[in-house]
């Protein structure tokens, strides 16, 4: 075996991408991830530009010993898209499409963001849609791979079950092609495991094949009602009864932060803010809207635009963009939000540490709890009614431990509530993470593990073949917040 400094050039000559190293004016852009708490510094950085690149990386990091980890979009919570003194694999000038116009799908490699796929559908023409982000910076692999929320989930499925075909190059270098009616029993098994187990565990998935879907109409109505946070329990009471009721085409998401106030623009109040996105017409989205809006919002924002466009304007808003961040999630079931679970959201607010920090959920079901879906891949949370997310966000690092036990405390005050965990907003403090993320999938996807990938070479702290648990005795170990590996 060549030394180190030799197996690296070597490897430089081979692709057709590049290598980034510390000290390099592309080394900082390149690590950088949303969360800019997490700077992890590895030694290489393969910037892959084809499937070829993509087995040199793996083949190299086997020869070396050195871990490897997959960054697509950067939008991991942890930050396990890096690790500390090893390589990652970066995909992000892999952003090659084809559009199938007549069979309604849209082939992506792996390295594109969906802000990269939506314009790509824009100048094509096609009236068709993908599932997907509602954050236009967020890559591929890791959205699709967790399952996935799109706007309009409701109506069309989880991103996940959008996804008809996939390209992974596996821990061997093998490029395999998965799809539910492969061939091979171990394929079709890998092609469930990464609709819904969670990027990063089973290999790099390089290219995946999506299917679209005709919108009811050309724009879908979108905006805000906003409402003073005082009068949450009254407002949200109203909301999770309408929001059961809602048909398909509506969805609904709740954010819990600050707005500004109407009466005084240069402030911002506490305020529980309604974010409908409805499929369809704007007249018909204003009419399923008149129940909210006869709670008298102290603001209404209502607009009719293409879908991608509304993505792009509700996405900036809940961007970490490198300030620092902890996020946590719980998955609310049949009951909703009980009355004594808004108080615990209003008290636990007005003693937030940061102002920026917000709560946001996600309106769930419809479509993505059809009986014909499930099974389909192994994301366990289809009939939970919302997806909530914590997202604590500040900007001094000597403040990252109050910010961190606030929103730890936040999300244990309603965990007695929460039935599971969503692994795209993977979290290092979750207790009991892998049943959380996975439920009942669990066993079998570390059984596909051990078949994919019988040497574990796709493992970082929070991998499905992991055994690391957290300690949350007091005060908190802050450690796996700092680690990506185990």
């Amino acid at each position: 075996m060549p030394d180190l400094r030799s197996a690296v050039n070597d490897l430089a000559r081979s692709l057709s991408g590049y290598v980034v190293e510390p000290g390099s004016a592309e080394y900082a852009k390149v690590v950088a991830i949303d969360n800019g708490r997490t700077r992890t510094p590895p030694a290489y950085v393969v910037r892959a530009n084809s499937e070829l690149d993509v087995f040199l990386a793996i083949e190299f990091a086997q020869q070396t010993g050195l871990p490897m980890t997959v960054r697509g979009g950067g939008h991991s919570a942890a930050g396990y898209c890096l690790n500390r003194g090893g390589i990652v694999l970066d995909l992000g000038l892999m952003k090659g499409m084809r559009l199938d116009e007549e069979q309604r799908r849209l082939t992506v490699q792996m390295g594109a963001t969906w802000a990269d796929v939506y314009q790509f559908v824009a100048d094509s023409g096609t009236p068709l849609i993908p599932i997907g982000g509602g954050c236009l910076t967020v890559g591929l692999p890791g959205f699709l791979q967790g399952g996935g929320y799109s706007f309009v989930s409701r109506s069309y499925g989880l991103g996940s079950d959008n996804v008809v075909e996939i390209k992974l190059v596996d821990a061997t270098g093998l490029t395999r092609v998965l799809a539910a009616d492969s061939l091979d029993p171990d394929d079709r098994d890998l092609f469930w495991a990464c609709r819904g187990g969670g990027g990063g565990n089973f290999g790099v998935a390089v290219e995946m094949t999506l299917q679209l879907h005709q919108p009811a109409a050309r724009t879908v109505l979108g905006g805000g009602l906003s409402f003073p946070l005082a009068r949450a329990e009254e407002v949200i009471g109203a909301y999770d009864a309408w929001a059961k009721a809602a048909p398909r085409a509506m969805a609904a998401y709740g954010y819990v932060g600050h707005d500004v106030d109407p009466a005084e623009p240069t402030r911002k109040i506490p305020s529980f803010r309604i974010t409908p996105v409805f499929n369809g017409e704007y007249a018909e989205g204003v009419e399923q809207l008149k129940d909210m809006l006869k709670l008298e919002p102290f603001d209404v924002r209502l607009y009719s635009m293409p879908l991608p466009t509304l993505e792009a304007t509700i996405g900036r808003s809940t961007l970490v963009g490198d300030r620092l961040a902890y996020i946590r999630s719980g998955m609310i079931g049949d009951l909703g939000w009980k009355p004594e679970m808004i108080r615990s959201v209003q008290q636990m607010m007005a003693s937030a540490p940061s102002p920026d920090s917000f709560v946001v959920w996600t309106h769930g079901r419809g479509r993505v709890n059809d009986e014909d879906l499930r099974g389909q891949g192994p994301y366990p949370h289809r009939d939970k009614r919302y997806v909530f997310e914590l997202k604590a966000i500040w900007n001094d690092p000597a403040q990252t431990r109050a910010n961190v036990e606030w929103a730890y405390d936040f999300g244990e005050a309603l965990s007695s509530e929460f039935h599971g965990a969503y692994v795209n907003y993977i979290d290092p403090l979750q207790e009991g993470w892998a049943t959380a993320y996975y439920g009942g999938n669990l066993e079998k996807l570390q059984r596909i593990k051990k078949i994919a990938d019988p040497t574990g070479f796709f493992r970082f702290q929070q991998s499905v073949d992991s055994t690391f648990e957290p300690d949350v005795s007091r005060p908190l170990d802050l450690s796996p917040l700092n680690r990506t590996l185990v």
